[in-house]
């Protein structure tokens, strides 16, 4: 079957595309930042930041591959030459994302992002963080020769937290350590005036549970991502959570101590998969441990709707405890070669071990002050 090529320059077609958007969602595996959903709730809150460059590649009817991309001119990096730069369309912000293509056809998106660098209304197409698998490795290794070049390196590692055998052998892996502070912060709770709040559809308490999830997150407790510091990213979280809770495919967690908000957890899911999308929690109730008692709140909800595994969408000392695996997201970024993106970009290599070394200098300066004065 002949492929045939077409951009989306508008966003008002993006809704007219929903359903052959989601039978490729599913068929490629992808996560929740590369669904309609998300797109529509993000571009409702932000606009377009972008003019929109969306690809579609059609083989019968079939949509087989996608990339929701926007086209802007911003410095290639902070400070640097600006450029037009071809990137998600959603902001790098606003969560992983994925090259989408039906199995057997990931040759059809390497294939479309060279088309759209061919139309030369950019400089460099600049996509991150992506996850590593699937087609993401077909468009970095297309572009390794001819009059294309392409540049790869890692981004972010994620922990994933596998479910598929049941909570108590998910349990049974954690470390004694770990499993032993959860007894403690769960026989803590007892002892305090508290409420465990859960949400996976819209109506009853939903509304309530959510406005604990986003002033807690507006704290910037440590941990937090800050999700309801500002009103576009508070609409962005309403108008997601009013989409996904439709379909049944987002869960918000919220402990109150006291009547106050002290953690939540916001999950989304995408086939047998949740992602944790926001892990907050208050350090001034430590004896407790919120974050863990959130945490595993999610990975027993995950659980309990037949899901296989739990993304935490972070690799840190504290979530690496859940993992029994990893997965890693990665930019890449693909230019003509010899060009004036290609040149900017061959310096910006050659001066990142500068700048690596500059970054921890600057990192290690305040401990000395801190050690000589105290």
């Amino acid at each position: 079957m002949a492929a045939r090529t077409e951009i989306i320059t508008s966003l008002d077609a993006l809704e007219a595309l929903q359903p052959a958007w989601a039978e490729l969602h599913g068929a490629s595996g992808g996560g929740p930042f590369s669904s309609m959903d998300w797109m529509l709730a993000w571009t409702a809150a932000f606009g377009s930041e972008a003019v929109p460059r969306i690809g579609c590649v059609w083989r019968d009817g079939q949509l087989t591959a996608a990339l929701p991309l926007g086209l802007k001119r911003e410095p290639l990096w902070r400070g640097g030459p600006r450029l037009r730069k071809l990137s998600m369309l959603c902001s790098n912000r606003a969560g992983f994302h994925d090259a989408l293509a039906v199995p057997g056809h990931e040759a059809d998106a390497a294939a479309l992002l060279e088309e759209m660098l061919a139309a030369r209304d950019c400089d460099v197409a600049d996509l991150a963080p992506m996850r590593a698998a699937g087609a993401f490795g077909w468009m970095a290794a297309a572009h390794r020769g001819g009059h294309l070049r392409s540049r790869q390196r890692q981004e972010l590692r994620a922990a994933l937290c596998r479910h598929d055998d049941g909570l108590d052998a998910c349990l049974a892996r954690r470390s004694r350590k770990f499993r032993r502070l959860l007894r403690a912060g769960h026989r803590a709770l007892q002892q305090r005036e508290h409420e465990i709040l859960t949400a996976d559809r819209p109506g009853g308490g939903a509304d309530r549970i959510l406005d604990g999830v986003l002033a807690l997150s507006a704290r910037k407790v440590r941990l937090g991502t800050g999700g309801g510091s500002s009103q576009r990213t508070r609409v962005f979280f309403e108008e997601l959570w009013r989409r996904l809770s439709a379909r049944g495919r987002m869960v918000l967690h919220l402990l109150t101590i006291d009547g106050r908000p002290a953690a939540s957890s916001l999950c989304a899911e995408a086939g047998s998969i949740s992602y944790r999308l926001a892990l907050d929690f208050d350090v001034t109730h430590g004896r407790v441990s919120p974050g863990r008692i959130m945490a595993w709140r999610g990975i027993e909800t995950a659980v309990a709707r037949g899901l296989k595994t739990s993304n935490t969408l972070r690799s840190t000392q504290f979530l690496d405890h859940l993992g029994d695996s990893y997965e890693t997201f990665h930019r890449l970024r693909i230019c003509r070669r010899y060009r004036r993106a290609d040149l900017w970009l061959a310096v910006r290599e050659l001066l990142r071990p500068v700048g690596q070394k500059a970054r921890k200098l600057q990192q290690l300066a305040p401990r000395k002050n801190s050690a000589f004065f105290g």
